[in-house]
């Protein structure tokens, strides 16, 4: 093999190229961001997508919102609201001066048409709606949901990441065709945001330009440039020649203590909750070999090995962004008992899964889970799982994994977010298949509670009850971590908005 070497004269040409298209980028005002795996969809009704949230919230805007850097709502296209005395009446006064990117102007009965659109049984968000009695548009201006009965949540899930986007007439009417629109918008756009999709390019880059008739303030950016780079370290290394201006998610953490001269990092609590599902099918069956895992996996031993300065030790199955709890959850520590235990049930082996998209981080929990496991006697071995079949793992719990580990995110800031993704029976990521009527009862009345420190007790008592049974496994609240070049300022981030900076109020010094 012949080994191509670069002379200096050669390198300092191509080190010339770089600055020069990182000087040509800020002069145009372009921004760069690489992600590690392409857009399913910027239809906010098509996927529950976490690589291209931040687009997808450029192109499209809801109601309501949730401020940067807090979990308070506040308005978005909606400018106001009521609510009615009996919790089940939703009126939203919507803003002057909203324009579609084919340049209509929004009315109430575009929002209408739109929120019916995301009730279809066939889009797989139709669920953010459950629950809705009637919709309506008493005036161009006004906007009207009635419930079925009082949602305390329901504001939250309307300020959702994922919560119903007004999408306009030029998809919904000009390209419906038999679908929805559906077709259209898997490679079009047609949004209120401050950005408009121009280039499409499947599997490679997309870009978006400024949307000068935007009704707020216009963004400081003329175009956005995302780049499909599934290589961590080819990222790492296109920041560092300014190729790229944000990694957004997958920074190794044990690279963000010496970070590259010209980077910085932003860490902000977010919703993500590292957890461990129980399979309790097969060698976790036995509740004394449950919690000699427990006691062997207690992040104490791996935490800050694993993520350093950037995780704490979890305070309850929520993430501490929605509740946070007075202390860190109690895991058993007594190794020897452990040992004991493990060794009256016999040769104990169990498997460690994790989904193939969070393989940068899980792949490092797992390795320290394993050699913890082993100082008590248990042989553990780890499986990657393809994203798309970790909900089929309760099909075949007997070939499914002894534990799953994932960060996870619910759909907003409220704990019904959470139960009801996670906890209660029959739970879309509800892996295992776990169900006690007691908890989902608790649930429902957690749910319609108003007081919010009444709320939180409610929800810590039913975190209890999982975790006294070994079902689900708090393990570590996980900071989001952005790494972005020096001169970027105004990220914006949202606790509820994970992996995401805000493009539109984004700027360079």
């Amino acid at each position: 093999m012949k080994i191509m070497r670069t002379t200096c004269a050669a390198a300092f040409i191509l080190a010339l190229g770089f600055n020069a298209r990182a000087s040509a980028a800020a002069a145009e005002k372009v921004l760069r961001v690489a992600y590690n795996e392409d857009v399913a969809t910027f239809d906010p009704d098509g996927a529950i997508i976490m690589f291209g949230l931040d687009v997808s919230r450029v192109l499209y805007e809801g109601l309501v919102q949730y401020k940067p850097g807090t979990t308070q709502i506040i308005g978005w296209l909606a400018q106001s609201w009521s609510i009615s005395p009996d919790g089940r009446t939703y009126r939203f006064s919507l803003r002057d001066g909203v324009v579609f990117h084919d340049g209509r102007a929004m009315t109430a009965s575009d929002v209408l048409v739109y929120f019916r659109r995301r009730q279809a049984p066939s889009l797989p968000l139709s669920y953010f709606l459950d629950g809705v009695e009637t919709m309506s548009a008493p005036d161009s201006h006004t906007f009207v949901i009635t419930l079925k009965a009082p949602q305390p949540a329901f504001l939250d899930r309307l300020a959702s990441a994922w919560a119903p986007k007004v999408i306009g007439p030029e998809a919904l009417v000009d390209h419906a065709g038999g679908d929805l629109g559906v077709a259209w918008l898997n490679e079009h756009a047609d949004g209120t945001g401050p950005f408009k999709l121009l280039e499409f390019a499947r599997g490679q880059r997309y870009v978006l330009v400024r949307n000068s008739n935007y009704w707020g303030p216009q963004p400081y950016f003329d175009k956005i440039e995302i780049l499909i780079v599934p290589s961590t370290n080819q990222q790492m290394l296109m920041l560092e020649r300014a190729e790229i201006d944000i990694v957004e998610h997958g920074y190794p953490f044990d690279q963000l203590s010496k970070l590259p001269p010209g980077l910085k990092v932003d860490a902000h609590d977010g919703l993500g909750l590292e957890m461990a599902y129980f399979n309790q099918t097969k060698a976790l069956r036995d509740p004394a070999v449950r919690n000699a895992v427990m006691t062997a996996i207690n992040p104490a031993g791996w935490l800050n090995d694993a993520f350093g300065s950037f995780a704490t030790p979890a305070r309850s199955l929520y993430p501490k962004a929605m509740i946070n709890g007075p202390q860190a959850v109690a895991f058993p520590t007594d190794f020897e008992a452990a040992r004991r235990a493990i060794a009256r049930a016999g040769p104990v082996s169990i498997e460690i899964g994790y989904a193939d998209q969070e393989e940068p981080v899980q792949q490092r929990v797992a390795e320290f889970m394993v050699s913890l496991l082993k100082q008590i006697g248990v042989t553990a071995t780890v499986r990657t799982i393809p994203l798309d079949q970790e909900s089929s793992l309760i099909n075949n719990l007997f070939r499914a994994p002894d534990i799953f580990i994932a960060q996870n995110y619910p759909d907003a800031v409220h704990p019904a977010t959470q139960t009801g993704v996670f906890f209660e029976t029959g739970a879309a990521l509800n892996f295992f298949g776990y169900s006690n009527q007691k908890v989902d009862a608790l649930c429902a009345e957690a749910g319609q509670l108003t007081s919010i420190p009444q709320r939180d007790r409610e929800y810590l008592a039913i975190s209890n009850i999982l975790f006294d049974e070994g079902a689900f496994v708090p393990l570590a609240d996980i900071k989001d971590i952005i790494v972005y070049r020096s001169g970027l300022v105004d990220l914006d981030t949202r606790p509820a908005l994970p992996w995401a900076v805000d493009y539109g109020t984004l700027r360079r010094q």
